[in-house]
């Protein structure tokens, strides 16, 4: 059993082709760039930092899975613009019209420890083992209605704390070049409230509300 298992996962990637994702925080039609100010509809903002895990990519044609990406996790950094292209080799993106991947690190990464490449702690996205890792760090400053900072850490495992979000979107695109794009303007239109939290640093149910929102704005564009 447990070889067949091993040879449906394999047998996908023996084939011809290769599906690449850019990846891109937005808000609204505007693409986010580091240190430049955003106007929002009651507010402006500038994003200093932002990192997160995009990770366990699927892919499926007519509801079935086709391949599962070897590859653990992917940390997309917009310092790094390196970091916003994800390739997948051996795809066949003509044998594709679905994609599934999680938001975030799942709960057996997390228990497993910290571990090497886009998950060793160096990149500072590992709290500790009680913790695990954040999934997602954005950090900026409010310009107006008055200059505010914010951080937010968003992360945690455990329930009744899980913030890993999955995602699942439908593609049509058999040149495999696809856009993925996250936008922060309901996000940034929740924590400019008054009752918001600007500063989230641990696992908590704020954390998994503001990962929730930020799933609810990813779109898929050829």
């Amino acid at each position: 059993m447990n070889k067949l298992k091993y040879c449906l996962f394999l047998i996908p990637f023996l084939g011809w082709g290769q599906l690449t994702l850019d990846v891109n925080l937005a808000v609204g039609e505007r693409v986010l760039i580091l240190n430049q100010p955003v106007e929002l509809k009651d507010c402006s903002f500038q994003l200093e930092q932002a990192r997160f895990y995009l990770s366990k990519f699927e892919f499926y044609q007519n509801g079935h899975l086709v391949a599962a990406d070897p590859v653990n996790a992917y940390l997309v950094d917009l310092e790094l613009d390196s970091t916003r292209k994800l390739i997948f080799q051996n795809i066949d993106p003509k044998k594709v019209d679905g994609i599934r991947f999680l938001f975030g690190i799942d709960s057996i990464t997390n228990t497993s420890g910290a571990m090497s490449g886009a998950l060793d702690p160096m990149h500072g996205m590992y709290w500790s083992w009680q913790s695990g890792y954040i999934n997602c760090k954005l950090e900026g400053t409010f310009i107006k209605p008055k200059r505010e900072a914010f951080q937010l850490h968003l992360g945690g495992y455990a329930f009744p704390f899980s913030g890993a979000q999955q995602i699942s979107l439908k593609t049509n695109n058999a040149d495999g070049e696809l856009k993925v794009t996250i936008d922060l303007d309901l996000l940034m239109q929740e924590i400019i409230r008054p009752q918001a939290n600007l500063h989230v640093m641990s696992p908590c149910i704020r954390a998994v509300e503001y990962a929730q929102l930020l799933v609810k704005s990813v779109d898929l564009k050829p």
